[in-house]
């Protein structure tokens, strides 16, 4: 299904569902269709689905946590220093303050240490080691970080200082001697715990650490701060995530954390009902914004401290500095802009983008920018101020950047990170060479892969079927994140009654599709519309919550202009379908043979055999267009 869309080249339907396949549960027939087409089994699977049962004693799934914990206890219950090593993004951050927090309340003296992303670059480093060493600290928790820090393991051996390393990044294939490494990499196969970030780590010992010295978590804003670091850290939302994020993501509002309830406060979403999306989008961009472009101690401090004032003080600071990663963020996309066209017009597979002068914090989030653009693996190189270049990689779907990069070991300094996101450190003279590379390993992923953008709704839905009940049911199925996105939608024939041009370069409007109207919008759209024009649509269901009034409304993601005959594209072939005024299908494939569901027209050249193929190509004509869900 062909769109007009400047990025979105076509829609890719979901397959028919029977109505033999909808079961008796307590859910919407439209949402049943949404979940049979992710592969639950609503027979069997549906309410663990909705509510995840318990999860099993998580020493049984990591060797080395109960040793990790006995430690921790000891040295709280000794009052011992205890150093918290994490990192400068929001899952470090928040894995950080975690730790922080509860160790600071059973007695332990928890002293954060995170390296600047200028200065020091990502993770455990001598330098940190040295100085924890110079305090006498005889207890190190890493978090988010140390599974490749080589030197500093080796150091802390060599001082006597037990290193507990928690991490989800991938181990390397090296030996190595540490007190205690809790890692989802070591769980079994099928492990619920698979897929934690971070802050899920810390989340899980920090609970591990509370049953045994029957602490209530509850106390803390461990939960408040695990939502935030795994939305942020784009974790998978299976299993633990899942579980945990659904049980937690309501208490932020109520959270006991002065800090971030001066963060929601001055966002404004203090009184609405936070989902993942409010993480991602509002407060995750902020933590992130102090540890790319300023000190990830201010962060720190304000999600540590109780003083009201200095609260206020950081809160403001924290959402200046945020204002400035904004523009900084927008100079740097703008030049990148005009590589990326140079190199995409060279028929490059790969972008490699570097300018020495851009800010090694924000080209993480320039080359995600690049990546929706263009739907091509980007590497956005920046000079550090240790004068090396450092590097930052977001991906498409189809090329996991980490394997990429363990590919040209041999030109980089370091390198470490996950299949869509990962990091690098670079001599220059080597970057000519890494993007030659790396554009000869996308040549050969992408051989027989269609790069051409495209979305896959999940279900059609009439407006009339849009209701609080409806989106009641729709929110049961969150929360929503990686490996459970937001459900897609998509509705034809809608005639825009009103509309209006936003600042920004964003359209408002109002749409009726016969059965219903709705208030809509289109974020960063340049088309010209106008009332009355009629158009198919792909969209969100969300709530706008405004001046304490509530709305349901239609976030847009692809227009099309409405036409009465489709294009599917089945087998390398291209069948033109329409609705009658009987509505009946009519299908006709390249040579002119129809088909009708009437079944009272079959075109005489059609013989039983192509009869048969055009019953199951109905299947698929009547959801497209609109005939079925």
């Amino acid at each position: 299904m062909k769109t007009d869309s400047d990025q979105v080249k076509k829609w890719i339907l979901p397959k028919p569902v029977n109505e033999d396949e909808l079961c008796n549960v307590n859910i919407n027939c439209i949402l049943q269709k949404v979940l049979i087409r992710r592969d639950i089994d609503l027979n069997n699977e549906f309410d663990e689905y909705i509510t995840p049962s318990e999860l099993p004693n998580p020493e049984y799934h990591f060797k080395e946590l109960n040793k990790a914990t006995q430690r921790i206890i000891k040295a709280c219950s000794r009052n011992e220093n205890i150093a918290i090593c994490g990192d400068y993004d929001a899952d470090g951050i928040t894995s950080t303050v975690l730790l922080v927090e509860l160790l600071s309340k059973l007695g332990g003296f928890a002293i954060p240490y995170i390296p600047s992303r200028q200065e020091d670059g990502y993770g455990l480093n001598l330098k940190m080691i040295n100085e924890i060493n110079s305090k006498n600290i005889k207890l190190i928790v890493t978090v988010d970080n140390g599974i490749s820090a080589f030197d500093a393991i080796k150091r802390c051996n060599q001082l006597g200082i037990d290193l507990i390393i928690t991490d989800h990044h991938k181990i390397p294939d090296v030996n190595f001697d540490i007190f205690a490494l809790i890692h989802p990499q070591k769980t079994p196969n099928n492990s619920p715990y698979k897929y934690l970030a971070g802050v899920g780590i810390a989340y899980l010992l920090s609970i591990n650490i509370c049953n045994k010295l029957k602490y209530d978590i509850s106390k803390t804003s461990a939960n408040v701060l695990f939502c935030i670091g795994t939305v942020a850290d784009m974790a998978p939302l299976q299993g633990a995530n899942r579980k945990w994020l659904k049980e937690c993501l309501s208490t932020i509002n109520t959270t006991p954390n002065k800090g971030i309830k001066s963060i929601i406060k001055k966002l404004s979403i203090e009184i609405i009902d936070i989902t993942s999306e409010d993480i991602g989008y509002k407060i995750a961009p902020l933590i992130n914004a102090v540890g790319r472009i300023g000190d990830p101690k201010l962060i720190i401090d304000l999600l540590t401290t109780e003083s009201s004032d200095t609260i206020d003080i950081l809160t403001k600071e924290s959402f200046a500095i945020n204002r400035e990663r904004k523009r900084i963020t927008a100079s740097i996309e703008q030049e990148a802009l005009e590589i990326a066209v140079s190199q995409y017009a060279g028929d490059k597979k790969f972008l490699v983008l570097t300018k020495k002068e851009w800010h090694p914090g924000v080209i993480g989030i320039v080359a995600a920018r690049m990546v929706d653009r263009f739907n091509l693996p980007t590497a956005m190189i920046a000079q550090a101020n240790d004068g090396r270049f450092r590097g930052s990689i977001r991906s498409n779907d189809h090329l996991k950047v980490n394997h990429a990069l363990d590919e040209c070991n041999d030109l980089l300094i370091a390198h470490g990170g996950h299949p869509s996101a990962a990091g690098f450190s670079i001599e220059e003279e080597n970057i000519p060479k890494l993007m030659e590379r790396l554009n000869n390993i996308a040549k050969n992923k992408f051989k027989n892969i269609d790069l051409n953008k495209s979305i896959k709704p999940d279900a059609y839905i009439s407006l009339i079927d849009i209701n609080l009940d409806f989106f009641r049911q729709l929110c049961d199925l969150g929360p929503f994140g990686i490996m459970n996105p937001t459900p897609l939608f998509w509705t034809r024939k809608c005639r825009i009654t009103q509309i209006h041009n936003l600042n920004g370069g964003h359209v408002k409007m109002r749409i009726d599709d016969g059965t219903s109207s709705i208030n809509a919008i289109k974020w960063n759209y340049s088309t010209q519309l106008k009332n009355n024009d009629l158009i198919d649509i792909a969209f969100y269901i969300e709530m706008n919550q405004w001046k304490n009034k509530k709305n349901l409304q239609l976030n847009i993601i692809d227009i099309k202009k409405h036409s009465n005959i489709i294009e599917l594209h089945l087998h390398n072939q291209v069948y033109k379908c329409q609705l009658t005024d009987e509505n009946n299908i009519i299908i006709t494939n390249p040579r002119g043979d129809f088909y009708s569901s009437g079944l009272s027209q079959v075109s005489p050249q059609m013989d039983k055999r192509q009869s048969v193929f055009a019953k199951k190509i109905l299947s698929f004509a009547e959801i497209a267009l609109g005939m079925a869900g």
